[in-house]
């Protein structure tokens, strides 16, 4: 018994030991050889990820387009600064996306995008792709159509070729021109959606009469009201206004001394009597639009600076910047969309236009007064809206500088860095810098505010990167 037991036990082991070798030999792969095996990768598959990529070049091109915002502008004509970070911003998403695989397209989510005529392209299953090409590609495309002036195209072709050629350096020359195709044909379907946006509607309207009435605002610049149409504008995502409208001034205008509509501009008046020199340099950083201190950024430009800080600071990956140049970008275009058809629908009186007539006639402002309505406030409302959009990506606990007013730009004309511990902190210091520059009153900035804030949360609500 003892010798039949010994002798099963060993067929037993012989027979795991064979199979175990079996298993072994079939794991085993042939070696291959390392320049064939490189070629294969980058030619036929093997999709690297969007987040094995820096975010090199969404920095570079949120760089040029602050400097194409750049007044006196030497660029040529430039658009709208929601309308070039919202178009950019989805490009790029929707460039380098299929590199991020939890990540969805905003395709079918945002209001009529793509068109039919004009669908997003779709990758090369099993081909290798690279992503800093694409975006560069993506991002190049639709700034041409964007900054149409002379000199912009040439700028913006330069960064394009620069940002190339550094890619192209370590990339297979077929895998690179696949990427660059791609990102094109990304930009020119979100291009071809844009048409669709109000934009060549405005253009047609009469020019804007300002209702007469008591109280309402009147224009104290020389040039036409800016922005009176933008009802007519796109709404990009279903359902971002929805209890975000500011509820207006809680009180009749009036002009008796001792009103609600008195004091509020009575502050105003006062903080501007008593300015201290950090309030000063607040409100001169937050400037957009105006002629001072050697210039300033087109209105709502700073954005560009500020996200490009952020990215920078976070050390982030270039997915991580493609989500939030979209976010900031689709959330800047709703935002103000809804401020600006506020703001003709309230027609507050700007501070400059009730204080000179009802308690100092020598009232002045830091810097030139907007030509547009006062409440609500379009600058607070972006940084509303920027403290959301960035806070959902990277969290609130984040510290940062910003410096594009620093000396490389701005010369003998530069500004101290700007420091802030949280994202809440920027959007309460922009809300108040328009105060603290006589071109606001404080309801109109902080109801601004809010608003930025809920129309970016409904946003998040009702379209999902995240699959």
């Amino acid at each position: 018994m003892y010798s039949l037991s010994k002798f099963k036990f060993i067929v037993i082991l012989l027979l795991v030991i064979t199979f175990s070798a079996c298993q072994k030999e079939a794991s085993l792969t042939p070696a291959v050889d390392p320049v064939f095996q490189a070629h294969s990768i980058q030619t036929n598959g093997h999709l690297k990820q969007t987040k094995t990529y820096s975010s090199e070049v969404a920095v570079a091109w949120l760089d040029q387009q602050l400097k194409m915002f750049k007044i006196p502008f030497a660029f040529g004509a430039v658009p709208p600064t929601d309308r070039a970070f919202a178009y950019a911003g989805i490009a790029l998403y929707e460039a380098v996306m299929p590199g991020m695989p939890s990540y969805q397209s905003l395709g079918g989510q945002l209001n009529g995008f793509p068109t039919s005529s004009n669908p997003l392209p779709v990758t090369t299953p099993g081909m290798a792709y690279n992503w800093a090409a694409s975006a560069n590609a993506a991002l190049a495309q639709i700034n041409r159509r964007l900054f149409t002036g002379a000199a912009a195209q040439t700028s913006i072709n330069n960064l394009e070729a620069s940002l190339q050629n550094q890619i192209a350096v370590n990339t297979d020359p077929q895998v690179m021109l696949r990427s660059v195709e791609y990102g094109q044909a990304t930009a020119n379907a979100v291009w071809a959606w844009a048409q669709g946006d109000g934009t060549s509607l405005i253009a047609m309207q009469s020019p804007y009469v300002i209702p007469v009435g008591f109280g309402n605002w009147v224009n104290t610049s020389p040039g036409s009201p800016a922005n009176p149409y933008h009802n007519l504008r796109r709404q990009m995502v279903p359902g971002s206004r929805v209890g975000a409208a500011a509820p207006g001034l809680p009180f009749q205008f009036s002009t008796s001394n001792g009103s609600a509509y008195y004091n509020m501009a009575n502050e105003v008046s006062q903080i501007l009597q008593h300015l201290t020199p950090e309030q000063r340099n607040i409100a001169l950083y937050q400037r957009e639009g105006g002629v001072v201190n050697g210039g300033s950024y087109g209105g709502g430009a700073s954005l560009a600076g500020q996200m490009a800080a952020v990215i920078t600071k976070a050390n982030a990956t270039l997915d991580v910047a493609a989500e939030i140049y979209a976010k900031v970008g689709i959330g800047s275009w709703e935002s103000l969309t809804l401020t600006f058809i506020q703001k003709y629908q309230f027609l507050v009186m700007r501070p400059i236009t009730y204080i000179q007539a009802n308690i100092d006639p020598g009232f002045t402002t830091l810097f030139a007064t907007p030509p547009y309505p006062e409440y609500p406030a379009g600058h607070p409302t972006n940084g509303g809206m920027l403290a959301t959009m960035l806070t959902s990506v990277l969290g609130n606990n984040f510290s940062f500088d910003v410096d594009y007013y620093g000396a490389s730009n701005w010369g003998a004309n530069a500004l101290p860095a700007r420091h802030y511990n949280s994202f809440e902190e920027l959007a309460q210091e922009m809300a108040i810098a328009r105060v603290y520059a006589g071109i606001h009153y404080k309801p109109a900035v902080f109801d601004g505010t809010i608003l930025g804030k809920k129309v970016a949360g409904n946003i998040l609500n009702n379209i999902h990167f995240k699959k």
